[in-house]
């Protein structure tokens, strides 16, 4: 029955996996994180994202591994090369990125709850302005970093659909 069907081999189960990643990946990149970013309340979004990321960028990080070990195709050199970029932005955001923000984060809560996070004016102060600054850089690297990631997933999907 499996070979009637076509099941017995790996090409249907890489293409559902390949559009679980790429899919999952952009639909919460592009619509869901916007989404809730509008709707929840800052702190309860930031919550929420650092629930998320960690999961996120680590399926960011293996997808594309299992993605080039069940290729049907036989793997070139830009295939490949797609296919490790991807992984390795996602290895960057999980590794460095991620716990840099998070870091970030933390040490903008410590000045608030220290209350040392606005000046004598009532304005921020050049500490809590110094983190609010550095955060807004890494977390731009790291969208950019994840655009990186799915726009690869993307191309291979387009040079995986024109070998078939």
């Amino acid at each position: 029955m499996f070979s009637r069907l076509g099941l017995n081999t790996r090409t249907p189960y890489h293409f559902l996996f390949y559009s679980l990643a790429f899919g999952g990946a952009s639909f919460y990149s592009f619509i869901v994180s916007p989404i809730v970013f509008k709707k929840l309340p800052r702190e309860e979004f930031s919550n929420l994202q650092s629930q998320v990321f960690p999961t996120y960028f680590l399926g960011q990080t293996i997808s594309p591994i299992i993605l080039g070990l069940t290729s049907p195709l036989r793997i070139c050199p830009f295939t490949g090369g797609l296919l490790a970029l991807s992984s390795l932005a996602g290895a960057l955001n999980y590794l460095y990125l991620l716990p840099v923000c998070a870091d970030l984060k933390v040490q903008r809560k410590k000045l608030i709850a220290d209350k040392l996070d606005k000046d004598a004016n009532g304005e921020a102060s050049e500490e809590f302005k110094k983190l609010t600054k550095q955060f807004g850089a890494y977390h731009g690297i790291s969208t950019l970093v994840n655009i990186v990631s799915i726009l690869s997933l993307g191309v291979y999907g387009l040079v995986l659909a024109k070998r078939i």
